[in-house]
């Protein structure tokens, strides 16, 4: 099957949600949006407030999906997350931020792999 490059984000974030849900872990948000730019998922796990990131390829030509994840992206993932607790009312929550990479390898099969923590504030 041939994905287009909006098929191939929306079946990876879908997918990604579906492992969070199952894994137990609450997603409070998808595709958010401000100013920044956009967080693909934000979810609850152990009380910390996690930003994820979904990267999603369907072949590794150019390398493994979180492989895309680089420090300008990260800089904007910590814009999103200032813009997203200045909204919201939570007086000390920790935060973390995670990428999900999906290769999708066939029509009804995908490789995910779940990268917790793949950065800090200012790294």
């Amino acid at each position: 099957m041939s994905y287009s490059s909006k098929e191939t984000g929306i079946t990876g974030e879908a997918l990604a949600n579906k492992y969070l849900c199952d894994e137990g872990i609450t997603v409070i948000e998808r595709n958010w949006r401000c100013n920044a730019g956009e967080a693909d998922i934000i979810a609850i796990e152990d009380g910390t407030l996690v930003f994820i990131e979904v990267k999603t390829r369907t072949n590794i030509k150019a390398g493994f999906p979180e492989e895309s994840v680089t420090r300008a992206k990260r800089h904007k993932y910590e814009i999103i997350a200032a813009y997203y607790l200045s909204e919201v009312d939570s007086p000390s929550i920790q935060i973390r931020f995670d990428v999900i990479s999906v290769l999708l390898v066939g029509e009804r099969q995908a490789m995910l792999r779940h990268h917790r923590d793949v950065f800090s504030y200012g790294e």
